[in-house]
């Protein structure tokens, strides 16, 4: 999949076309069980994304920030792998008080250790890039993307015309591109805001386990070092 190429070919952050999230109720949908068994994975099947490679040895686990044990609901649970894409559990009760749910994301495997997230409502984005992993434990860099009406950051910098999906700081880029408001016309009946802006970078930490782990010395500095960048 070229889709890395494909996001920005029609002049901004494209991959604001392709990513998905959804909140699902755990009254209506329980919380996923970590203990269920586990879709199966080709673990012969080559691949140079560490997500993939990470996802299929650590399907369940956990995630945090810093050297924090994760909380009850900072879990993660992957409902489907394959080569190209993962769909994905995660658990947040950052919304809704006490109250543990979880967001359903997909995202495709890029190149570069990055995956991209897939909307069926193109105003929100997410790339992600691997930063380290050692098997069970990953440092995770993310940038979410999203349409705004006003331009209040600094205008991101351009190569060849294109944005770097993740960039160290917030920025914005004007969307100039008629393929792109034509696209979103008439596959999803609105125009596109005039602007798509970035958040400062989120480092996050995934541990795999079904027991909540500590984070390991090493783990925990190859975050401190990714944070500094």
């Amino acid at each position: 999949i070229e889709a890395m190429t494909e996001l920005f070919n029609v002049a901004v952050v494209a991959l604001l076309l392709i990513a998905a999230r959804q909140w699902c109720d755990a009254n209506g949908n329980e919380t996923a069980n970590l203990t269920e068994p586990q879709p199966p994975v080709d673990l012969d099947c080559p691949t140079n994304n560490s997500f993939y490679e990470f996802f299929a040895l650590n399907q369940n686990g956990w995630i945090t920030e810093g050297n924090a044990t994760p909380g009850d609901c900072s879990w993660y649970n992957v409902t489907n792998l394959n080569e190209t894409e993962v769909e994905i559990d995660v658990g947040d009760n950052s919304a809704f008080g006490n109250e543990c749910r979880f967001t359903h994301s997909s995202f495709n495997f890029q190149e570069n250790d990055t995956m991209l997230s897939l909307i069926d409502v193109p105003r929100f984005a997410e790339a992600y890039r691997m930063v380290y992993s050692n098997g069970t434990c990953a440092v995770v860099k993310g940038v979410h993307w999203e349409q705004k009406k006003d331009n209040k950051s600094m205008p991101c910098k351009l190569t060849d015309n294109q944005p770097d999906p993740f960039v160290s700081e917030p920025c914005c880029v004007a969307n100039t591109s008629e393929q792109l408001k034509s696209l979103l016309s008439v596959r999803f009946g609105f125009e596109p805001e005039p602007y798509y802006c970035s958040h400062k970078p989120r480092y996050t930490i995934y541990m795999a386990g079904i027991e909540r782990p500590n984070v390991t010395s090493e783990c925990f500095q190859a975050y401190v070092n990714a944070t500094k960048k």
